[in-house]
């Protein structure tokens, strides 16, 4: 499936709210308790020794995915422009490969010009 036609899916099963705050809201908390979720997998992993269940990784990043979707959907951002704009920005960035100098010394004013186009 396209990132595009995922985006657009994703938006049916969206619930409508009072105001484009309480919707940003409900995208943003939504996204943090998926991480959490998915953090959660690990963190029984390191400290009670239960098995990594990665199928139900992949579903939370499902989930994750369709608020992040949701929060392009009801701010009206095209989820590939944004794809886009964060390669461009890590290519900038780390323009042969990572490095540990090159995280610590970013140049902001190129990578804020970068995702203001």
């Amino acid at each position: 499936m396209e990132i595009q036609e995922y985006q657009l899916k994703a938006s049916r099963t969206n619930v409508k709210l009072d105001s484009l705050l309480t919707e940003n809201l409900h995208m943003t908390l939504g996204m943090v308790t998926e991480a959490s979720e998915i953090a959660d997998v690990f963190k029984k992993h390191i400290a009670y020794k239960k098995e990594i269940d990665y199928v139900n990784v992949k579903e939370e990043i499902g989930d994750q995915m369709w608020y992040i979707a949701n929060m392009c959907n009801i701010n009206g951002w095209d989820l590939r422009e944004i794809l886009d704009t964060n390669i461009k920005k890590l290519e900038s960035r780390y323009p042969e490969k990572f490095s540990e100098d090159k995280a610590i010394n970013r140049d902001l004013e190129k990578e804020r010009q970068i995702l203001e186009k």
